[in-house]
């Protein structure tokens, strides 16, 4: 059945109401200006995302997320239209299994390593998990297949963990774009165009900054329509010639914080993505809020998670909101 916009109607409704449910720039500076982790952890309890009951915070983040997408699911009149959003985890999830399979037949031992497997993901991690330990992998989705058979040859021929992780992660942003073509939405292109963009760009600002030669950068950078591969490749001998590049491109806001500050940098690249996504808030009918509104909670579990960091290690408030992300609420 084809999907207009007009099939929305319902789900966007929802999403409305979800939006009540996240957390504001407000709910945000409080949680920043805490006394304390503790302090923290109870703001976050009188907000409904943890329980007294359990100090497990990390999975109650997690479960935060899974039922934003199990909302999505609920709703969207055609949920694949959203994969591009979640499709980096399934190549996540294969890096997981690999490791486990890895330490299988290095220590003997099997870890059940559930803790390492992200979800929502297109693919069942269980699925991932037996695909890899059964070297079966024709049993996963077609975008994944390659890429699990590529890198599980070379961890056994060269037990290179690391060119392995690289090319999962390359395969995990073309898997983005290649999603969001599948699509008839320009924003969904546009979303993921600049998610792979920016993380591109990312690649190559540490590249510069760690001296990785051009063969890293050829594995690890995807194939984006706003900056040309084998062009950012090259101006990643440096930062200076990298931020040269940059100041060139749509993204040359950027150009600047990469010669003055990786970690400004770092939290310009999701305030880009807010920023874009933001435009949601006034369209009533389409696809583009539940995107918005899944970007979100990303967003604002990221800061949570960052703020209780700084919390943790007792920094001063002034360096949490240099990291603080902007909100979409």
């Amino acid at each position: 059945m084809r999907v207009n916009d007009y099939d929305y109607a319902y789900a966007v409704a929802r999403i409305r109401v979800n939006e009540l449910g996240l957390l504001t720039s407000s709910d945000i500076e409080q949680l920043a200006s805490a006394d304390s982790y503790e302090a923290a952890l109870r703001f976050l309890e009188e907000k409904g995302w943890i329980s007294s009951e359990s100090d497990d915070v990390g999975a109650a983040l997690k479960k935060q997320m899974v039922n934003a997408w199990k909302l999505l699911r609920e709703v969207a009149p055609d949920i694949s239209v959203l994969d591009f959003l979640i499709v980096r985890h399934d190549f996540h999830n294969i890096k997981a299994a690999l490791k486990e399979f890895v330490s299988a037949a290095a220590f003997g031992f099997e870890n059940s390593g559930g803790d390492n497997f992200l979800t929502p993901s297109i693919a069942d991690p269980e699925q991932v998990r037996d695909a890899v330990r059964n070297k079966d992998f024709d049993t996963l989705p077609d975008f994944a297949k390659d890429a699990a058979a590529q890198t599980y040859d070379v961890l056994i021929r060269s037990a290179d963990g690391q060119l392995a992780d690289i090319m999962l992660d390359a395969s995990a942003l073309n898997a983005t774009i290649g999603k969001a073509e599948m699509t008839r939405s320009a924003f969904v292109r546009e979303t993921a165009e600049l998610i792979c963009a920016t993380a591109n760009i990312k690649i190559a600002f540490r590249a510069a900054r760690t001296g990785r030669d051009r063969q890293f950068l050829n594995t690890a950078l995807s194939d984006t329509a706003t900056l040309d591969k084998d062009a950012l490749a090259s101006a990643a001998e440096s930062v200076e010639q990298l931020a040269g590049f940059i100041s060139k491109t749509p993204y040359g806001d950027a150009a600047e914080l990469i010669k003055t500050s990786g970690a400004a940098f770092e939290r310009w690249c999701d305030d880009r993505l807010m920023s874009h996504v933001y435009k949601a808030r006034y369209i009533f009918l389409g696809v583009e809020p539940l995107i918005a509104f899944y970007i979100a909670k990303e967003a604002e579990i990221k800061n949570v998670r960052i703020i209780l960091s700084c919390k943790r290690n007792e920094l001063p408030y002034e360096a949490i909101r240099e990291r603080v992300r902007k909100v979409y609420v």
